[in-house]
């Protein structure tokens, strides 16, 4: 039987791990820590769509916090809400999702050894990196760099929530450079406060500007993280006997407006284990799949972190004038852009030149 090596069991690594063990690979999985999913460094908002598109690896639905129906968007001082009567995205237990999909890669027969880093030693000539922006698997292989990162803060904190359904997203380049500012409900009372900026600047900076907006003093000390921010050039190659896929934040599948990699990756991750051993199929059929939709996130993540704060609040009066917040209430999609490219868009865009909307 054909075995296949996964190094990194999070949750794209998991997922690549069961789809190789569903197409008949012999998959053992190497994690440097003691256990998936933690240290907890990621957040764990994810589009409800998104999460359905999982739902043949995971029921994410046992480990479900909050449920999230809109959000309100700062463009500097101009805010536009987004609201939706259905739940839009839901609040998971990061880690208990990690751990479920861990534990569903072994239920299906694949082996994680826990403990073990792996930087050159491989089990099989069949490798599939999913260890993370700064990837030892790319490394060994000298994959092309990733050039963009942002780094990243975030705790949870007592806060009173006005709406604890709705999240509130900072987008200021004075205060949170290259990236964004966060605060998801998980409850009435608590919520995770996030920042992020683009590297070389300083996250936390950014970390003392969040609390001091939000008027909170005595936050416990936030945990930081790294995303990329750009696409990998390449993400599978073969070198000798070796087949070598890249998946998740090794290959930077992972949309710039957010830093959410889990769908994007974990989608990625069942081609991958799929295509185990065929890197032209797997990098064709990705990039054929998702690579336009996260094309899109980093050419709106680059027009935003480009512009000034006044900028950007001229942006957010001209998108409330075309009815975006009433666009986005009816037909946003947190993950696919290009889903909201249809007649739809055209129809509203038509009726709001007009001063029909």
């Amino acid at each position: 039987m054909t075995r296949v090596h996964v190094v990194g069991a999070g949750p794209v690594g998991s997922i690549a791990a069961i789809s190789a063990v569903r197409e008949g690979f012999d998959t053992i999985v190497s994690e440097e820590h003691r256990v998936s999913g933690v240290p907890a460094n990621c957040s764990g908002l994810f589009s409800k769509d998104g999460l359905e598109s999982l739902r043949a690896f995971v029921d994410y639905r046992k480990t479900l916090i909050n449920e999230m129906h809109g959000a309100d968007i700062y463009f500097a001082a101009e805010k536009i809400s987004v609201r939706r009567k259905s739940p839009v995205a839901f609040v998971c237990k990061r880690s208990e999702l990690d751990q479920a999909l861990a534990a569903m890669a072994e239920r299906e027969g694949a082996r994680i050894n826990y403990k073990e880093r792996i930087s050159s030693r491989f089990h099989a000539d069949n490798i599939i990196g999913a260890d993370g922006p700064l990837s030892s698997v790319a490394r060994h292989f000298s994959f092309r760099r990733i050039g963009r990162h942002a780094s990243t803060l975030q705790a949870l904190v007592d806060f009173k929530c006005e709406d604890p359904h709705i999240v509130q997203v900072y987008l200021s380049n004075n205060r949170f450079p290259g990236f964004f500012g966060w605060v998801i409900p998980h409850d009435e009372y608590v919520a995770e406060f996030g920042v992020g900026v683009e590297l070389p600047n300083r996250a936390q900076d950014a970390w003392v500007r969040l609390l001091k907006l939000k008027k909170v003093d005595g936050a416990p000390k936030p945990k930081g993280a790294l995303i990329p921010l750009e696409v990998r050039p390449n993400t599978a190659m073969q070198a000798g006997r070796k087949s070598i896929l890249l998946v998740g934040d090794a290959a930077g599948q992972v949309k710039s407006t957010t830093g959410g990699g889990v769908i994007f990756g974990g989608n990625c991750a069942a081609l991958a284990g799929k295509y185990a051993g065929n890197p032209f199929l797997y990098e064709l059929e990705w990039r054929a799949r998702f690579g336009l939709d996260l094309a899109l996130h980093k050419l709106l993540h680059d027009y935003a972190a480009s512009r000034s704060d006044a900028e950007l609040a001229v942006l957010g009066k001209k998108l409330k004038k075309l009815g975006w917040d009433e666009y986005l209430s009816k037909s946003g999609h947190m993950d696919r852009p290009t889903r909201m490219m249809g007649p739809e868009l055209a129809v509203h865009l038509l009726k709001s030149m007009a001063g029909v909307a």
